[in-house]
């Protein structure tokens, strides 16, 4: 049956693009739950490795998937330096001071973009992502699904560093107890370079991987910001299983209020499911890795 074809088709593209929001949304979490500290300029992040893939793209020649796992490694460093230069004096302060600081840092990292690049819209063509895969009925577009592949990887292999590196371990160990991880001899100033840099560098890669199927202006970051902190909120602040549950699920509730509805009361359903969640379970769907 028809309608049975579009609840498909409509749900899975929901769920590719919960995946790439989840993707936004782990590294917003990994600073709150190692921190405690509220980055309203992550989004912003993600914005400005868009912007790079743009760059390296236009002169260099590079397709954005390859693109983003070069921005990785650059927004390592991109990342431990931002720590060092914004974000740990707020680390531990009030949390307005801490809102001020990354809203500031927002604030900067837009105007640059805007400076640089003006406020046009942008786009990056990827050969790779051409095309669509056929899935019996279902019809998904290449792009999203090369988007939806490389951010479950990503996420996977976070996973796996955080359960079995020993970096990872300082990370979970800070983020659990903060004060028995300095008890035990944990440097967790080094932690939180760590953590921060490694956040910032997943922003990077899940902006990367947006690109060939978004238009890149200064302001877009808004809206990344936006998804990432409602997933934060509602699968969790803290928690990355959280992030990822949550992000499906937005994907699939905005995917359905765009078919059914429109783009504006799909942002109303995502909306009044956060309200649900902080009604009745205001720790969110997976809790936090701090409780």
């Amino acid at each position: 049956m028809q309608w049975s074809s579009d609840i498909a088709q409509v749900a899975a593209s929901g769920l590719l693009m919960g995946l790439a929001y989840a993707l936004v949304a782990v590294g917003f979490t990994i600073v709150f739950g190692v921190m405690n500290v509220v980055n309203f300029a992550h989004g912003h992040i993600a914005m400005a490795a868009m912007f790079a893939s743009f760059v390296l793209n236009r002169y260099l020649g590079l397709d954005p998937y390859i693109a983003a796992l070069c921005l990785f490694p650059i927004f390592l460093v991109v990342g431990a330096l931002l720590y060092h230069t914004s974000i740990a004096p707020a680390v531990g302060a009030s949390p307005a001071t801490q809102m001020l600081v990354t809203l500031g840092l927002l604030i900067v990292i837009e105007n640059t973009a805007n400076l640089i690049f003006g406020g046009d819209l942008r786009s990056v063509r990827s050969p790779i992502g051409e095309g669509s895969l056929h899935l019996g009925a279902l019809v998904l577009p290449m792009s999203r699904v090369l988007a939806a592949v490389g951010s479950l990887l990503a996420i996977a292999a976070l996973w796996a560093f955080l359960r079995f590196t020993r970096f990872g371990k300082e990370i979970r160990a800070a983020a659990s107890n903060e004060l028995g991880a300095r008890l035990v001899g944990i440097p967790i100033q080094r932690v939180f370079i760590q953590a921060f840099a490694l956040a910032t560098a997943m922003a990077a890669f899940a902006g990367a991987m947006l690109v060939p199927f978004y238009l890149i202006n200064p302001f877009i970051g808004y809206d990344f910001m936006l998804k990432a902190f409602v997933i934060a909120i509602i699968g969790g602040l803290g928690s990355l299983p959280g992030a990822v549950l949550a992000g499906l699920i937005i994907g699939v509730v905005e995917a359905f209020g765009d078919f059914y509805l429109t783009a504006s009361y799909a942002t109303a359903l995502v909306f009044g499911l956060l309200m649900l969640v902080l009604l009745f379970r205001p720790a969110g769907l997976m809790g936090s890795f701090r409780s």
